[in-house]
């Protein structure tokens, strides 16, 4: 059953569960930084052994996915964000993400080349039933391409051909952060969608038009669960069940952090994420 009440909130609360990472390489105001690669609590990320068409990731309990939030299906009922707090040395905003497939990576076979600069196939497997409305059509997913080892000299212009999640095919988007060359590991850098989109249900090809040199890359298919504002230094900030919207955590769910810095400071970021279920 669904959630409905402050009560029904307060009643399936779990256990608050820590985190806190180190955010060592060089920020870039305004550039995507993703957590995932980077130490800390929880620890580094691992790739996960990607196939063609990606590998969906499914953390039903704490430690599933390595380098995920901490999450357990509920036995019965639903789960949902009631509070997600942070504070960081520098200031920014902080998105709190479920990670739903990565397609790249270090595996043999289907690791993206970045060098070449046309067109690579990439024709991307079913989602998870993570959506916005917990279905596989791809509302409210958007794609990102995270860097896993530091990128060469080559500043590449990424686009990517998708199907929207209305099954819409042959729509091209380019990216809304400008990729710079020489990027450190975890840059993040997010894909926008064609007017009238709302979200991403596949994707078919990569095209960087020109060769990052080297390194390696991902793309990711992530679906934001909630925003939080970091005003300060070590100003923390938090949202609840009603500040969040109250956002549905689905089965599987993977949660993991993007920061969006402000200034070029590197950073220790922590806080808390709690979960009700019911």
């Amino acid at each position: 059953m669904a959630i409905t009440t402050l009560d029904g909130v307060l009643a399936g609360m779990q256990a608050p569960r820590p985190w806190a990472k180190a955010v060592t390489p060089t920020l870039v105001a305004g550039r995507p930084h993703s957590l995932w690669y980077l130490a800390g609590s929880p620890g580094a990320g691992l790739t996960p052994a990607v196939t063609a068409g990606g590998v969906v990731l499914n953390n039903n309990t704490p430690g599933a996915v390595a380098g995920a939030l901490a999450h357990n299906d509920p036995v019965s009922g639903n789960a949902y964000l009631s509070r997600f707090s942070g504070a960081s040395q520098s200031a920014g905003s902080l998105l709190l993400c479920d990670r739903l497939i990565q397609v790249g990576g270090t595996s043999a076979g289907a690791a993206i080349a970045v060098t070449t600069t046309t067109a690579q196939t990439i024709n991307t497997g079913t989602l998870p039933a993570r959506d916005s409305n917990g279905a596989t059509a791809g509302a409210g997913v958007e794609w990102g391409l995270e860097i896993i080892t530091a990128t060469g000299a080559g500043a590449a212009t990424p686009t990517i051909g998708y199907t929207n999640s209305a099954g819409t095919a042959s729509r091209t988007a380019s990216l809304v952060d400008t990729y710079v060359a020489t990027s450190a590991i975890g840059a993040f850098y997010r894909f926008g969608m064609q007017a009238g989109d709302v979200g991403i249900q596949s994707i078919q090809t990569l095209t960087l038009g020109t060769t990052m040199t080297s390194g390696t890359i991902a793309l990711v298919g992530y679906r934001v669960l909630a925003q939080l504002e970091l005003p300060g230094a070590f100003i923390p900030n938090a949202v609840d069940a009603l500040t969040s919207g109250f956002p549905r955590l689905y089965n599987g769910c993977c949660p993991f952090l993007i920061f969006l810095p402000s200034t070029t400071t590197a950073s220790i970021t922590s806080g808390s994420y709690v979960e009700t279920q019911g």
